[in-house]
């Protein structure tokens, strides 16, 4: 997978969030978007996954020298941020057996339960769990699931110690081909990228 960005930009009302963007990205590669709150880390990401438009200039996204429109990327990447949403009154093993069913997964059920530590929260309701539990829960679901793209935005807020360091010895597991992007403002959520991407480097 292939993303090439031509110009980008995006501004709200009449103010420029970020603007001049050329960049490409490549399967292969981890990259970090980084800058302070409100710099627009999370914008660029949402317009890289095709949630939101740019203002101006093109995305372009090819795989296998073939073009993929914006409207299909959805089909080739996952992603876990703050506005991502778990089916509150599912059980785990409910919201599992859903998440599968629409997703090709790289664990079977069980072994994502036992990935994540979770044997006695099988049968609990989503709504019921601890912030730091539905934040690790989403990052399984996008660690685990096949996708040529993975993007992560905040992947370790309301974690704590210990599962920050279960989000760093998977996340360079399941990188492998994908094509990679933290939206971050920490070092140690992105420390094994390859490139970091300065949003504040782009405004005008």
């Amino acid at each position: 997978m292939k993303i090439t960005l031509e110009g980008l930009g995006k501004k709200f009302a009449r103010e420029w969030i970020f603007r001049g963007i050329d960049y490409t990205l490549e399967s292969g590669k981890s990259y970090a978007i980084t800058g302070g709150n409100g710099s627009g880390k999370s914008t660029l990401l949402k317009i890289l996954s095709g949630v939101a438009d740019p203002s101006k200039g093109k995305i372009i996204y090819e795989t296998k020298h073939k073009t993929v429109g914006v409207e299909e990327i959805w089909r080739y990447l996952v992603l876990a941020g703050p506005y991502t949403e778990l089916i509150e009154e599912y059980t785990l093993l409910e919201q599992l057996t859903f998440h599968t069913s629409l997703k090709k997964m790289t664990k079977s059920i069980d072994e994502i339960i036992e990935t994540l530590g979770f044997e006695s929260a099988k049968n609990k309701q989503i709504q019921d769990f601890s912030s730091g539990m539905k934040q690790k829960l989403k990052l399984a679901l996008a660690f685990f699931t096949e996708s040529e793209i993975l993007f992560l935005d905040e992947p370790t807020s309301n974690l704590d110690q210990k599962n920050i360091d279960w989000y760093q010895s998977w996340l360079p597991q399941v990188s492998n081909d994908r094509l990679v992007v933290i939206c971050s403002n920490q070092t140690y959520e992105y420390e094994h990228c390859d490139e970091i991407i300065s949003v504040e480097s782009f405004k005008i």
